[in-house]
């Protein structure tokens, strides 16, 4: 081999071909550091991701949609007749059946309860248990 390499010496390509094959060692060199970096970056991005992510908030299993909210609220403060299914649609501005929705929805957490009413006038009222005005309270919705 020792003779091909001295006869390479000697056409004159074989010092372009050198630089040539030195040029492309040296971006695979600087390739493989740049990997190892970007290697160590995205360790240190997911540590990164993971310790903001346990800094987010988390919401209360089963936390209340908007509306679900607005009406929690209302029953927060009302009292004798607006705890009224229909007087609190037209408070609220929703319909009579959105509202019962809701109210449904408040009573299957343990939020709110029925208190009675007259079925056969369809009044219907509600108020909010212990466990509602806790909610209420400490997800400042009032």
């Amino acid at each position: 081999m020792g003779a091909i390499q001295d006869l390479l010496q000697e056409v004159p390509l074989s010092a372009v071909l050198k630089e040539r094959v030195a040029l492309a060692e040296q971006k695979y060199e600087a390739a493989v550091r740049e990997n190892t970096e970007l290697k160590q970056r995205l360790v240190a991005l997911q540590a990164e991701n993971e310790s903001l992510r346990a800094q987010i908030p988390k919401s209360p299993a089963g936390s209340l949609d908007g509306d679900t909210a607005r009406v929690l609220a209302y029953l927060f403060h009302a009292e004798g007749d607006a705890r009224d299914v229909g007087v609190t649609a037209r408070a609220l501005k929703m319909e009579k059946g959105v509202v019962k929705y809701h109210v449904d929805q408040l009573d299957e957490a343990g939020l709110a309860t029925c208190t009675g009413g007259n079925y056969l006038s369809g009044h219907v009222y509600w108020t909010l248990t212990p466990a509602g005005r806790k909610y209420a309270v400490e997800n400042k919705l009032i």
